[in-house]
This record gives structure tokens, sequence and C-alpha cells, in this order.
């Protein structure tokens, strides 16, 4: 995020931006109503949208009735000015597949196809990229959805052997010369969760991932922001000295000794975080669960320290989402302004 004084350049930058956001927010709407939601001037308006018309990021819509006069001309969004493309891997009865998805810059599905690989490495992105690409060259920006972390632009931690040491953001940057995030799937499953169920911004939520094999990981959402710790190591709670045998067979088809270790988990993040709230998914985990597993936290738990206990049933589409919302990110400026003093 960049913080400016008052840069001309920038102020154009940033106004643009608050017209796009308007009109994204309001779906359709006119000079007048673009002015009265940006606080920007109507000359300043006018001359923007008329900027967007010539790209064609903004269209014309139909004209409505203004009370009397002239009638006042409508404006949209044009949502497929620009594609993203996000891709993360996953399991699927012994299998490893590719989701590929493209979305309008309104986050509207385009496209979307699973490519079933041997391994999870450089090439066979590539050849999937490389087809999307071709299929939708209005594609700007990539997205990858990886679990693991990354330390110093490198992947240090993977289910992907491959992938480790990989500068992956930077390798694709370079080939197709576009915006390239990569994310932790828990982490983009945070933001999806939070995106979706307008989560007030002054709030922490704390999202718990449980894979079948692995230990679990964790999403961790302050104050409208993702938090991943001075060296993206922040969630890793697989790593707290618990003594628990996650993924092992044994353990795991128990319910009793994992809903005991998920106790252990949530009052040892409550200790540290102190969240509003705590998300939980896995393949094993229903509501049922869910309800057992606050009860017996709200046991152990000051009731000042006692979180919401929530059982998510769609991780995916918390995923995708969260996905989908930090890599369209990358296609809006991300500018504060700020006062010298």
């Amino acid at each position: 995020m960049r913080s400016i004084g008052g840069n001309a350049i920038v102020m154009k930058e940033v106004n643009i931006n608050l017209v796009r956001k308007a009109l994204k927010a309001e779906g359709e709407a006119t000079k007048q109503q673009i002015a009265k939601a940006t606080g920007l001037s109507a000359v300043t308006v006018g001359t923007i949208l008329l900027q967007l018309l010539q790209t064609s990021e903004v269209e014309e819509t139909e004209l409505c009735s203004s009370g009397g006069g002239r009638p006042a001309q409508r404006f949209k969004y044009n949502g497929d000015f620009a594609f993203a493309l996000t891709l993360f891997p996953y399991e699927a009865g012994g299998h490893t597949v590719i989701r590929s998805t493209v979305v309008n810059l309104l986050g509207n599905r385009i496209y979307e196809r699973t490519d079933e690989v041997e391994q999870v490495d450089l090439a066979c992105f590539e050849r999937i990229i490389d087809a999307m690409v071709a299929s939708y060259p209005a594609i700007r920006a990539i997205g990858f959805g990886l679990p693991g972390a990354e330390w110093k632009g490198k992947i240090v931690i993977s289910d992907y052997k491959a992938l480790l040491g990989i500068s992956i953001v930077d390798y694709f940057r370079e080939r197709y010369g576009m915006p390239v995030i990569m994310e932790n799937d828990v982490n983009a499953a945070v933001v999806g969760y939070c995106e979706r169920n307008q989560i007030r911004s002054d709030a922490a939520v704390v999202y718990l991932y449980f894979p079948d094999r692995f230990p679990p990981g964790a999403g961790i959402f302050i104050n409208g922001q993702l938090f991943k710790g001075r060296r993206n190591f922040a969630g890793e709670v697989g790593n707290i000295p618990l003594g628990i045998p996650w993924g092992e067979k044994a353990f795991m088809s128990s319910a009793v000794q994992v809903e005991q270790a998920i106790v252990q988990l949530i009052i040892s993040i409550c200790a540290v975080i102190n969240p509003d709230c705590v998300v939980m998914h896995g393949s094993f985990l229903e509501q049922a669960n869910g309800r057992k597993i606050a009860e017996l936290c709200s046991t152990e738990l000051p009731e000042s320290a006692m979180p919401e206990v929530i059982v998510s049933e769609d991780f995916t589409t918390d995923y995708v989402e969260g996905l989908t919302a930090q890599t369209l990110a990358t296609l809006e400026p991300n500018i504060v302004l700020s006062r010298n003093e």
C-alpha cells in the first residue's frame, strides 16, 4: 500500500479508482450519482468517465429521466474489460487435480476447468496457463493457491516437493508480464469467508482447516487485514507443540480424540489472539461436531475469551472467493492519501 501526500498524477489515479469502485458498487449510475458517491465534482467525474469510455472500461447505458429536464446518461462498469486467472491444486479420489478459473473484474466466473496432473510443478502450471491465456487474451493477473509458506519470495513449506525453493511469483510474473500472487489455501479461505459474510472490519477471525492427511493450518484475519506474521509463518498451527498426531489414521478415526485435540488447539489460539470467531473446516467435521467443540471450549475458557465457533461446510467456495478477491486486487491501485506533518 502506498501513502502519498498529493502528487497530481497519483491524485488522478486515486480519483479514477474512486469512480471505478462507485460504478462496481452501484451497477449503473449517472454522473451526478457517481459524484455524490465519491465526493468528486461533476466536472472531474465527467473527465474520468470520458477517459474510461475511450478505453471501453466503462460503457454507456440507457438515458434516465431527470424530473423534467434533459434525460441523464447512465454508465456501467465493463467487467469484461479484463480477466483474472486463479489456479489451485487439490486431491480428489487419490489423484492430484488443478482447478483453474477465469473471472472478470466484477468477480463473475467466465470459465472453469480441472486438469489431472502427475505432479504439481512449474511445467504443469505453464501448460494450463498457456492454454488459458490463448483462449482468454484479456487475462491481466494470475493468482496461485498453494498450501504452505514462502520466505524471501521462495516456497519454504509445501505439500508439493517440486515447488520447494522455487520463486513461483517471480517466475510467472516474468514469463507472462502481468501481476502474479501466491496465497496459502487457508489464508485465501479466511479472506473469502470474511468477504462472503461481510465480517466487520474491527473483528478478529481465525479459520482452521483440517486436511485428511496433513497437519492443520490457520488463516488469521484481524481488523480487515490478513495477518501472516513477519515471515509468513503465522497460522502454521500444526507446529504448536501440543503432542497431537495430526493426520495419523488411527488418531483421525477417533471422533472423540479429534474433538478433544481441536478444543486444545482453539484454547491455545484464544490465549494468544482472542478472536471473535473461529471457523473450522474438515471432511470429518459436521455441525454437530462444531456444537460439541464449542461446548467443550466454553468449559475451559472464561466467558470473555470464548469465541463464536462455526463449521464451514464449503471450504472450496471460501477458498475460491478469497483467492479471486486477492488476485483482482492486484489490478486496482492500492493507494492511501495521507497528511504530511
